[in-house]
């Protein structure tokens, strides 16, 4: 059973301008983890001029949480640099039928 963390983010910052620093500072950090096989997949949404969402998922809890614990000094920063805010929902994914 794998796991979805959805992150949505919102702040200050135009959609154009957290895709040039995401690009730059994050996307690297995500195909790290794709290649250390923590993170089984990630997808960026743009929802509006200053909103995303970010949605990755992960082949199980524990592969989930070491990820995070490995992200949160960057999240933390990256919040602290824009204003951006998080909001973070995540559970089981079943397969159906």
């Amino acid at each position: 059973m794998s796991y979805i963390r959805v992150m949505v983010n919102e702040g200050p910052l135009t959609s154009a301008e957290v895709m040039k620093l995401y690009r730059k500072d994050t996307e690297p950090l995500l195909k790290q983890h794709i290649k250390d096989k923590t993170l089984k997949s990630y997808s960026v949404v743009i929802v509006g001029e200053h909103k995303g969402l970010l949605i990755m998922e992960f082949d199980n809890k524990s592969k989930m949480n070491k990820f995070l614990k490995t992200m949160a000094a960057h999240r933390n920063q990256v919040a602290a640099d824009t204003g951006m805010q998080w909001w973070i929902y995540h559970g089981p994914v079943k397969a159906s039928g």
